[in-house]
């Protein structure tokens, strides 16, 4: 053994303890340096020299294990995270950021193939500095492989000195967009199907390894159980939600239908106790919310409750047979809502219904789409058993408008005019009023018809003669009836309508007194201008007392001056006597107060009383002049011996 060989095994045993140490390529190269400094003959160099190539190649084996080891992990870690159920677009970001960490890359994306055309459109990127990487579209065609293959995974270093076609070329505005040149992309594959690619780049020319494609490949295949998995939850999620909203809107329906069935038994108690339209819409207001009209089958209003917009007629007519078509309640483009009304496959007419709030869109609610449909539904099969039953009812109806006819304008013999009037005589014993309205309209059909519905809801009698609409209503108070009448007639017609109303009165020829003080009021309200108006006598002072049927002075006189009258018998006062004596001395508190023996700012006091009970309009001309008629009525009353006898009662001195 010479001498070299002992040193030769040292420089070996070196190279190990280097390469143990993990000691990086310059230490290797130091040793060899070493060697050539101390004069070491060739052979032992080139000895030095491969062993410290087999140690570097063994070292960066060690090193390539390692990062193996470590993108393992990675991808371990990476099916752990894909495992857990998320969104689609959540495990497309956690599988983009992955790629991206694990391949140390610039940019990362996930494309995924569109099921109408094949294309490819990118759904997220990661490390994008571009808004154009995110939709960008790869045309199916430049995925194609060959016919029955399943596209594969393809590189390129530098996409610029590449001018094989494909993804490449498909890729060109993106990889500009965003200055990269080194490109990996590898199909995410599930079964015999593509799903779409997975994308890796860099921004400076990288030669991608095998292990690079292995590990990507790994990554996809993973990639794409988790995409499928997380289109299976949001398919099943949605179905879930569409079984719930169907079990929402059945347990809905089914409460609505339990509901309207109650309903209705009740519904029918209440029509057999002779409950009226009015009654029963007021009911159903109340419980659905909002307002309601009837329509008859001409379209006119037949009775309503609360605010209901007036329709346009020809959607209403399309709606309403749309309604009857489908049996459910259709609405107006303003949210009310269409309810035909039938008997039989008869038409009887239509059910309005605009709701306080607008009403719940299609899917939503009950079955049917609204809430409380079935309730809407109970309560228009009842109004449409009214309606018939009202209908069954009209010839008696027609003959009492007859009798009311032959009453108002009668000119035989009273006992011919007694006899007739004994058959209102027990319908007769509450409270009437006659009420004659004119109406502004063209529409003669139209105010019978409505005229028929009002006389038939409140238990009353109708005739029409000319221009003239005469009801006989029950009631105490006319001048209420006659506004009633007014506004819903006008409503009804759309024009205006000018109305009077007189009390009925005892004796046989009391329904003819009272329809000719109610015409005379009606002619009185369009002489004086107030067309469009209504009043009774009472309502036009002392205009009304001429009018009047009986000229009700002593009515006249404690409407004027009443207060007065009271005050003085109250409280043993001298107001009555002051206002006259004031009117006397032409409105001069000084002469006033000579006539009446009293000091000047008396008179100023008691003028100011009669001012606190009268109003402070009651020296305005029109007020003026019926205060001095009543106190020349009660003058005259008083000195005819007309007036009771009391403190009430008042003798000018």
């Amino acid at each position: 053994m010479t001498g070299e060989e002992p040193q030769s095994g040292a420089e070996v045993l070196r190279v190990l303890e280097l390469l143990a140490e993990e000691a990086p390529a310059h230490a290797y190269e130091q040793l060899v340096a070493q060697a050539r400094r101390s004069g070491a003959d060739p052979g032992r160099i080139d000895r030095l020299t491969r062993a410290k190539g087999l140690a570097l190649e063994v070292g960066a084996l060690f090193d390539r294990r390692r990062q193996r080891e470590a993108e393992l992990a990675a991808l371990v870690d990476t099916a752990l995270e894909l495992t857990a159920p998320a969104r689609l677009d959540a495990t497309l970001r956690l599988i983009t950021r992955r790629a991206r960490l694990l391949l140390n890359t610039d940019l990362a994306c996930t494309a995924l193939a569109d099921e109408a055309t094949g294309d490819l459109v990118v759904a997220t990127a990661d490390g994008a500095v571009s808004a154009r990487t995110t939709g960008h579209r790869v045309p199916a065609a430049a995925l194609r492989g060959a016919p029955g293959e399943l596209p594969g995974p393809f590189r390129t270093a530098d996409h610029l000195a590449d001018d094989r076609p494909g993804h490449t070329a498909a890729l060109e505005d993106l990889l500009e967009a965003e200055s990269l040149h080194a490109v990996l992309g590898v199909p995410l594959r599930s079964g015999d199907r593509c799903l779409g690619f997975l994308y890796v780049a860099d921004r400076r020319t990288r030669h991608f390894t095998p292990d690079d494609v292995s590990l990507m490949s790994s990554l996809a295949d993973l990639s794409a159980a988790a995409v499928e998995t997380a289109r299976l939850l949001e398919d099943a999620r949605a179905a879930n939600t569409v079984l719930e909203d169907a079990g929402t809107r059945a347990r809905a329906g089914l409460s609505d239908a339990l509901r309207a069935k109650d309903l209705q038994d009740d519904l029918v108690r209440l029509v057999l106790e002779g409950t009226g339209l009015d009654e029963l819409l007021a009911r159903a207001a109340a419980e659905l919310g909002g307002g309601l009209s009837v329509r008859g089958q001409g379209g006119e209003r037949l009775a309503g409750h609360g605010r209901t917009p007036a329709p346009d007629t020809a959607e209403l007519e399309r709606v309403r047979l749309s309604a009857a078509a489908t049996g459910i309640a259709c609405p107006l483009t303003d949210g009310t809502l269409v309810v035909p009304l039938s008997v039989r496959s008869e038409d009887v007419g239509t059910l309005l219904l605009h709701p306080a709030e607008p009403a719940a869109g299609p899917g939503t609610g009950t079955a049917a789409g609204r809430p409380g449909e079935q309730v809407l539904l109970s309560y228009a099969r009842t109004v449409s058993l009214l309606l018939v039953l009202q209908r069954s009812t009209d010839a008696g109806g027609r003959a009492d408008d007859d009798l009311l006819e032959d009453l108002v304008t009668w000119d035989g013999p009273a006992e011919g005019l007694e006899r007739r009037a004994r058959r209102l005589a027990a319908r007769l014993e509450r409270p009437h009023v006659m009420v004659v309205a004119r109406p502004r309209s063209e529409a003669a059909d139209l105010v019978e018809s409505w005229a028929a519905g009002h006389a038939r809801r409140h238990r009353g009698m109708k005739t029409v003669q000319g221009d003239r609409l005469a009801l006989l209503l029950p009631g105490d108070d006319p001048a209420a009836c006659a506004d009633r009448v007014r506004a819903e007639l006008a409503e009804a017609t759309g024009a205006p309508v000018t109305a009077g109303a007189a009390r009925l009165g005892r004796g046989p020829d009391a329904v003819r007194r009272a329809h000719r003080e109610a015409v005379r009021c009606l002619d009185a309200l369009t002489a004086l201008g107030g067309g469009g108006r209504s009043a009774a006598a009472h309502d036009l002072g002392f205009i009304g007392m001429l009018l009047a049927e009986e000229h009700d002075a002593p009515g006249f006189v404690e409407r004027t001056l009443g207060p007065l009258l009271d005050h003085d018998a109250e409280r043993f006062g001298n107001l009555v006597e002051t206002l006259d004596g004031w009117f006397r001395a032409a409105g001069s508190p000084t002469r006033a107060a000579e006539l009446l023996y009293v000091h000047p700012n008396t008179v100023s006091r008691r003028l100011d009383r009669i001012t606190q009970l009268l109003g402070p309009d009651w020296q305005r001309p029109e007020r003026s002049l019926e205060l001095q008629l009543a106190l020349r009525l009660q003058r005259a009353r008083v000195f005819h011996g007309l007036a009771p006898d009391g403190p009430r009662s008042w003798e000018p001195a």
